[in-house]
């Protein structure tokens, strides 16, 4: 279906100065993502042809484009190419055009630029779904079945980019080998590896397992990742909630991020990271690199390493976090939990080191039921070391997908003799009026944090206020990463001084909203 048959356009913009996108629902009410590139007619073709030719041809040119770092510098090397090929060194191959030339004009010149800076350092027809920062998820099912990505504002949507043979197909899942360093074949046809230099995860699966012709998924992942204020200003969160994980975090507990597939858990995860003291010994384990710690120089960042020659080592997660637990460690990062490293992170913080990972699960009792059973087989007593478990959901509210943080458990206490946790609701989201409501009555993470800085239990709340406050500042005054990581630090100095600049600023602090409800599970 095309843009002209749409009932209704919902979303117009431009990816790059020659590329843009419509979103519309079409007669059949279903949305779609339709891509549009700068049109070539007969003339312009046959030049992107010859260019190409001529550039396969020749090493140099073609080591000039492999060693460009970014769309532009490319686009710029096609576009001297072009002149050099039109107008001095190689115009004989164009001769035959005779008048046809003087009609092409600086625009047509223009595209065919595109479409060779997108052809030979891009990634061919899907280079705009890269490039678009609202585009989270790419998938593609086989041949002449419309590729989907996953939009963070309509979920998943069709796009008008369809491989309509094989070969076209086979060339973009061996560029997308190629850019991860990984080389599927018949006998290991499932691969996953990292896009470089963008840093996106990338799963191919070849047609001898996938019934529908070669397949391929692409997680994209933002190049800036959010800030605590910015996942504040947009609603995932409020600031006396992320004063809470503030505090957790300063005060080396264990947190776990659990919900469904693109939640936002890696996200919160990452935002997160800002609270980590500035002088603590950081190790992070990962399969994917997603973490992203730019004001820390004492951390460790491990990624997985997977061989298929047996005389070559695998390192996987949990073989890192034992390498990890070696280094003396103040705080585990552990990307996300999958397997048998799940038990090598919980022992760590059972052990008195801060730890922060994240676990696919609906609810906190299959999280909890996945984390004892195997493979993870983490006995309840380690699960029950952890402090936190914060439950984040992607939602429809009020027409727009949002992504939020809707339960915060604790860990209330463990009986060894029936093997039972008992968790306590200390955050909750009120869907009624997008709000979160803090139960801090007898919470036992206050009480720890009390004893550990000697300070009373209604001194530690006034201390979360105080935090919130600074966070609510962050958040209305738009502040840059550098900004909130002084802020955090300075507080962490002078936190008297750094609130009282704070509420003058603001005017009056930060107003937590709670309630008093026991709210306990027991699992």
């Amino acid at each position: 279906m095309s843009v002209g048959e749409a009932l209704r356009t919902l979303a117009e913009y431009k990816v790059s100065p020659y590329v843009s996108v419509v979103i519309f629902e079409g007669a059949d009410a279903k949305l779609r993502y339709h891509v549009r590139e700068p049109p070539l007619n007969e003339t312009t073709l046959e030049i992107l042809k010859h260019v190409l030719n001529r550039i396969y041809s020749d090493v140099d040119l073609i080591r000039r484009f492999s060693e460009v770092k970014s769309f532009d510098e490319a686009l710029h090397e096609a576009e001297e190419v072009i002149q050099s090929l039109l107008k001095r060194k190689w115009a004989f191959p164009f001769k035959h055009f005779g008048k046809r030339l003087r009609d092409v004009s600086d625009e047509d010149l223009g595209s065919v630029a595109y479409y060779l800076a997108r052809d030979l350092s891009g990634y061919g027809v899907l280079d705009p779904l890269l490039r678009d920062p609202h585009v989270e998820d790419i998938t593609c099912d086989g041949v002449e079945i419309p590729v989907y990505v996953f939009h963070d504002m309509y979920e998943w949507l069709e796009t008008n980019v369809v491989f309509t043979d094989v070969t076209s197909l086979e060339k973009v899942v061996r560029r997308l080998a190629l850019r991860s360093g990984q080389e599927p074949t018949v006998a290991r046809p499932i691969v996953e590896g990292v896009l470089r230099p963008e840093g996106y995860r990338v799963h191919i699966v070849l047609d001898v397992v996938s019934r529908r012709g070669h397949s391929f998924s692409i997680r994209k992942f933002r190049e800036t990742p959010f800030t605590i204020s910015e996942l504040i200003s947009r609603g995932t969160l409020d600031p006396a909630v992320a004063a809470l994980l503030w505090l957790a975090i300063e005060n080396k507990q264990g947190i776990v991020i659990y919900g469904p597939t693109g939640s936002g858990k890696t996200t919160l995860l990452n935002a997160l990271t800002v609270f980590l003291p500035p002088e603590a010994k950081i190790v992070s384990a990962e399969d994917t690199p997603e973490i992203f710690l730019p004001f820390h120089e004492n951390w460790m960042s491990m990624v997985t390493r997977l061989s298929v020659n047996p005389l070559i080592q695998d390192v996987n997660l949990q073989t890192q976090l034992e390498s990890a637990m070696r280094q003396r460690p103040d705080v585990l990062i552990l990307g996300e939990i999958r397997s048998r490293e799940a038990y090598a992170f919980f022992q760590g913080v059972s052990t008195g080191h801060g730890g922060l990972t994240t676990v696919h699960a609906e609810s906190l009792e299959s999280l909890v039921r996945r984390l004892y059973s195997p493979p993870m087989s983490v006995p309840k007593s380690l699960i029950a070391t952890a402090k936190l478990f914060v439950q984040t959901l992607r939602l429809t509210l009020r027409g727009e997908v949002v992504r939020k943080v809707t339960l915060i458990h604790e860990t209330s206490d463990y009986n060894p003799s029936e093997d039972l946790i008992t968790f306590k609701v200390v955050v909750k989201w009120f869907k009624e009026d997008d709000s979160w409501r803090l139960n801090l009555r007898s919470s036992k993470l206050i009480e720890a944090i009390a004893k550990s800085s000697m300070m009373s239990y209604d001194e530690v709340l006034e201390d979360l206020s105080r935090r919130a406050t600074i966070l609510y500042y962050a958040a209305v005054k738009n502040v840059d990463t550098v900004t909130l990581y002084t802020l955090v630090r300075t507080y962490r100095k002078k936190p008297h001084q750094i609130y009282e600049t704070v509420l003058k600023s603001l005017g009056s602090s930060y107003g937590m909203k709670l309630y008093d409800e026991e709210e306990k599970r027991i699992l």
